[in-house]
Formats: structure tokens, C-alpha cells, sequence
């Protein structure tokens, strides 16, 4: 049985300098492969504090450049590698990050620019590379795993394209920064995510990544709320969560 944990559900400046929500990204382990994908500052902490072994890592994903997205990716990578003594792992980043990842550390790893479009594969789970819409070049990314297909829409915006990568989740995992009635046109808020849970009807909706004023809606409030309107089971990612690809619940 596979499953997703959650090192962090924070997301915006506000909130990983404060971390009044942990940064450290989502720790997937999907058909006998495991990847970190985003890890934000504190990533290496949280994994250890959640009882995870770095050292075990298949595959570092970035999916922007964003300090929340890339901050901890050289350090995920000496863990991977266990201290560059061992050239194993995948790195994947979008092409924006690679400067900001050190030729020392690139050179310890397979590493790959990623873009949308595109798959690769990770101990032979494939996993595509998904478009986004007006978010810094961002990429989502699609896991076609035996247990299910877990999709992760990174940063965007609503547009019908990027939601129809979506099609067919066994579990959809979006990044949520905002509330109800919170316009923006580069983040999704709640009123996006229940749109895309009407139109996608995944098993079940995960949303994560909350900025400042989401906190203070409430995210748990707002999850009920999209569940109530379109009977898509619906929760609110917390730090340190692990949900288990099968029964769909926290474990």
C-alpha cells in the first residue's frame, strides 16, 4: 500500500518565515519508489522528526523556483546520497532551479530539467510532467502508481488545460493557498479547488499549501465546505499527516 506524508502544509513567505506551517514538502512512496517533492525550508528535519530516512530517497523533486519549493534540495540530496559518498537518486528540476543547485551537488546525482510535457521514471514508477498556469514557469506532476494515481498541481492558477491533467486521481493533491473569494491570478483558493473537484471528481481531494489568510479561515472549515457541495471526500492537509494510498484516510 502506497502513501503521501506531508512534511509541511505551509505555503507563501509570510508563512515559511514564520512556520506557522511546516515547509519541508511531501514525502511519496508509491509503487516501492519514494520521492520528496518540494522540499522547503526544514525539509531534512521534518522527514527525521516524521521518522523517515533521507538516505532511503529514490528521486528530489523542485517544481519552481520558490524559496517553499527548492530551499532544502541540496540537502535532501546529501541525504540521498548519504553525504555525496554514494552517486544514487534521481534529481528533477525545473529549469529555473538548476542555477540555484550547485554543480557539486548535481554532479552526486542523475539530474534531470524537467518540463511539461514530459515523463520519466522513477524505479519504474512513471511519473508525467504536468503544465501550470501563470506561476513562475511551475510544473505539476502526475504518478502513475499500482495504487492509484496520485497528481500534484504545484503552483497555478485555475485553467481549464491544466485541470484536465487531472482526470482519472485516485487522489489529487492542491496546492491551496488561498480562501473563498480570495481572487488571484496566479494561486489556486477554495473556490478553484471545489470547481476542480466538480469537474475532476477525484477519490479524494487533498488540499495544502496555505498562505496566511487561509490559515485564519480555517482549512478544515473550507475542506467541509467542498465536500458538503460536491460529495467529493475532502480534507485538509496537517503538518505531518500520513494518508495511505487504499483506504483514503490518515493513517
Amino acid at each position: 500500500m502506497g502513501q503521501v506524508t506531508f512534511l509541511g502544509t505551509g505555503g507563501g513567505r509570510f508563512v515559511f518565515l514564520t512556520q506557522k506551517r511546516h515547509t519541508g514538502g511531501i514525502w511519496l512512496e508509491l509503487g516501492g519508489a519514494r520521492l520528496l517533492v518540494d522540499p522547503g525550508p526544514g525539509a531534512l528535519v521534518r522527514a527525521l522528526d516524521a521518522g523517515l530516512d533521507p538516505g532511503t530517497l529514490d528521486c528530489v523533486i523542485s517544481s519552481h523556483g520558490h524559496l517553499d519549493h527548492y530551499n532544502d534540495v541540496e540537502v535532501m540530496v546529501e541525504a540521498m546520497t548519504h553525504g555525496l559518498n554514494r552517486r544514487q537518486g534521481l534529481l528533477v528540476l525545473q529549469e529555473d532551479v538548476v542555477p540555484y543547485v550547485s554543480e557539486y551537488h548535481r554532479a552526486s546525482v542523475e539530474t534531470l530539467v524537467a518540463r511539461s510535457g514530459e515523463s520519466f521514471t522513477v524505479r519504474g514508477l512513471r511519473v508525467d510532467v504536468l503544465s501550470t498556469c501563470n506561476h513562475a514557469g511551475g510544473l505539476g506532476f502526475r504518478f502513475e502508481a499500482p495504487e492509484g494515481r496520485v497528481t500534484y498541481s504545484g503552483d497555478t492558477a485555475y485553467a481549464p488545460d491544466v485541470v484536465a491533467q487531472y482526470l482519472g486521481s485516485r487522489m489529487l493533491i492542491l496546492n491551496t493557498i488561498f480562501p473563498k473569494r480570495r481572487a488571484s491570478d496566479t494561486h489556486l483558493n477554495t473556490d478553484d479547488a471545489e470547481r476542480i473537484a466538480s469537474e475532476t471528481r477525484p477519490k479524494h481531494l487533498i488540499l495544502t499549501h496555505f498562505g496566511v489568510r487561509m490559515l485564519a479561515e480555517d482549512p478544515a472549515r473550507e475542506a467541509e465546505r467542498i465536500q458538503r457541495e460536491t460529495g467529493v471526500r475532502t480534507t485538509a492537509a496537517t503538518d505531518g499527516m500520513t494518508v495511505r494510498i487504499g483506504d483514503g484516510g490518515p493513517a
